[in-house]
């Protein structure tokens, strides 16, 4: 970082929309952003926010190899801080001997970076600390299928998985024959809450909270993975996470994804947190410029003087996932055709930025590279989007 200030930053998984944003973010405040990504045409690498783009191998399949060519740009190019976007962040985690010792890599220790990814983990550490959860059980085998004890609909997801990928819900009683058991990677059995759903995003040093935003999700593909971000004000949600953070010391970018559940007798409103990205998270979108959180991201704003937070009324979307997924009944809950089209004309579109056109622009090209992707790895659009830069526990050795 130079004597103003001005740092240069590499930020990973350059084909996504939070890598763009958080290049805009960055470069508003002056610093230097390179990106890098495994596939060629990622629409961050066409932004006038990024000063250079590297093609690196694919961290998912090759992560020693995409750790030392990283470690490369970083030396050859004076890097100051390493930004991870997806799940390569545990993978740079897991070999962080690799980069030189003066580089920053935002993010935390491996074993606090996997704890918090690992879903039946970080359900454990919430025992731990006290922190109310729903029941849970880990599913390895058939043996610990056949012994759940639920009395309620529970869901059953992969210890390892993300929004893209499916949660099943499973009643009492049902055979689970199908169930695919990975040593690796095996399931968790969770009892099923109804309620409001949120999603947060928050910027953290040593265990302090310098921004945060939380959102309702309002569309989402599946009800997973959310296309629309609306800022709201939810204080019971940031206590929790501020607490969260300070207990485990945590450094870099994490999001939560919680359910208010209100109970039968309509008295009150539980909150329980469902599950941790230990990673960038689809809030960073709602910040701007004026917001300065390219200070928090660099650890140089005052958390003293407020946590930074996005402007009141901030409604934005992925323009293109809402017009491939929004509409349809399993992305919009409860909501008409008539409010998908009313919501849609109201928010603004991550993409599109005045000054910066390209990556709109590129976009078709960017997904011809993502179904290019799709074909490779024999997966769906969503799954294709991310299927690289994914880890599943596998554990990897200098």
């Amino acid at each position: 970082m130079d004597s103003a200030g001005r740092a240069h930053v590499l930020i990973t998984f350059g084909r996504s929309f939070l890598t763009l944003e958080l290049a805009r973010l960055m470069a508003a405040g002056g610093h230097r952003v390179s990106i890098a990504d495994s596939i060629p045409v990622g629409i961050g690498r066409f932004s006038n926010a990024v000063d250079g783009f590297h093609r690196v191998p694919p961290p998912k399949f090759e992560p020693l190899a995409y750790c030392r060519a990283l470690a490369r740009i970083v030396a050859e190019n004076d890097v100051d801080m390493v930004i991870p976007v997806h799940e390569e962040t545990d993978i740079i985690a897991m070999l962080a001997e690799t980069f030189p010792p003066e580089c920053r890599l935002f993010l935390s220790d491996f074993s606090i970076e996997n704890r918090l990814h690992n879903k039946y983990e970080f359900q454990e550490l919430l025992v731990e600390l006290g922190i109310p959860t729903r029941k849970f059980a880990r599913v390895t085998g058939p043996e610990d299928a056949a012994a759940l004890d639920f009395e309620q609909p529970f869901a059953l997801k992969r210890c390892y998985s993300r929004g893209s990928q499916k949660v099943h819900k499973v009643n009492p009683g049902d055979p689970l024959t199908w169930l695919e058991h990975d040593e690796l990677n095996p399931w968790i059995a969770q009892e099923w809450a109804s309620g409001k759903n949120y999603c947060t995003y928050s910027v953290c040093h040593e265990g302090r909270v310098y921004a945060h935003a939380t959102y309702p999700v309002d569309y989402a593909i599946d009800g997973s993975s959310c296309l629309n971000f609306r800022s709201v004000d939810h204080p019971r949600i940031f206590e929790w996470v501020s607490d969260f953070v300070r207990r485990v010391n945590f450094t870099g970018q994490i999001g939560f994804d919680f359910i208010e559940d209100r109970d039968s007798t309509g008295a009150g409103a539980e909150l329980f947190c469902i599950e941790c990205n230990p990673r960038a998270t689809s809030g960073i979108m709602m910040f701007t410029p004026a917001d300065g959180v390219d200070r928090a991201i660099l650890g140089t704003s005052d958390p003293d003087a407020g946590v930074i937070t996005p402007g009141s009324g901030v409604d934005k979307m992925i323009g293109l996932g809402m017009l491939l997924y929004g509409w349809r009944s399993s992305s919009r809950k409860d909501r008409t055709v008539r409010d998908f089209l009313r919501d849609f004309r109201g928010a603004s579109d991550v993409v599109t930025r005045r000054g910066d056109q390209k990556p709109a622009l590129m976009l078709p090209f960017a997904y011809a590279g993502i179904l290019r992707s799709c074909l490779k790895y024999r997966v769906g659009l969503a799954e294709g989007f991310m299927h690289d830069h994914e880890w599943d526990g596998l554990r990897i050795s200098l």
